[in-house]
């Protein structure tokens, strides 16, 4: 075993005792002055360059703390962007729904409730324009039967399978309806669709007077198509003197690029 050296010891002891004692009574003061004067400017040193590692390190730290800040606030604005379109589209649909409940309710009516799973031709190019709802035969669609939008008649059922239907809108021109006009003369005529876009009234009789604004709704000819329902405001009246027959223009008051829910008349 190692012996302790007490002697070397002893003396360590004192001499670190002695050095103590002289700087109390400030002998050393002159020597440690000395001392401190030629090593400050390594230690001046050596405390800036630790500073500068210091700011470094929070300057980073600060800077990863506000990097994930933002990502996370980036994160949330993205949340709650997608829930506040959910919110926004569930108002919308029960919006259309009170409406719908509002008109049955009015009209002594029923119907299925169906949503828009395709669209056929909606743009101007395209004169044959349909939408595909996914309600059918099972839900008790049948062909021939009136589509609505609020209290307002879009199309006439084409063609119904199990759980899918097609729509013939009104503003295409495939799509006939008997009509008339809410004016003193209670005028009669067909309705078919225009360019995609607009309504065509036609074999109306020319002594028949039809205004701008008159309101024009389904006569009831139709089996499956109750009469009075609204299609639309006349917008153009067209009578040439030598014609048999006079025709309007009228304006469907729906945008059918924006069905998204509709109801179909049933039994």
């Amino acid at each position: 075993m190692y012996k302790i050296n007490t002697k070397k010891y002893t003396w360590v002891i004192a001499v670190i005792v002695l050095l103590i004692f002289l700087h109390y009574i400030r002998i050393l003061s002159p020597i440690e002055r000395t001392v401190v004067k030629i090593f400050n400017p390594v230690l001046s040193s050596f405390y800036s360059a630790g500073s500068y590692f210091r700011i470094t390190y929070n300057e980073q730290t600060d800077k990863r703390d506000f990097i994930s800040t933002i990502n996370e606030l980036e994160s949330s604005i993205v949340n709650l962007t997608v829930e506040n379109a959910r919110l926004k589209s569930l108002e919308e649909e029960n919006q259309v729904l009170r409406e719908y409940l509002k008109f049955s309710k009015e009209n002594n009516t029923s119907f299925v409730l169906g949503s828009v799973v395709a669209h056929k031709g909606l743009d101007s190019n395209n004169l044959d324009q349909n939408i595909i709802i996914n309600k059918g035969l099972s839900d008790g669609v049948e062909i021939g039967a009136g589509v609505m939008s609020g209290g307002t008649i879009i199309g006439q059922v084409v063609e119904s399978q199990s759980n899918l239907s097609e729509i013939c809108l009104i503003t295409n021109r495939n799509c006939k309806l008997a009509a008339k006009v809410q004016n003193t003369d209670k005028t009669s005529g067909i309705i078919r669709g225009e360019l995609g876009l607009t309504i065509k009234m036609e074999f109306i009789p020319q002594t028949d007077v039809i205004e701008i604004g008159d309101t024009v709704v389904t006569s009831g000819l139709e089996e499956k198509i109750p009469r009075g329902l609204v299609i639309g405001e006349v917008t153009e009246v067209n009578k040439e003197s030598n014609e048999l027959w006079q025709s309007a223009t009228i304006d469907p008051l729906i945008n059918m690029d924006d069905l998204v829910i509709v109801s179909v008349l049933t039994p």
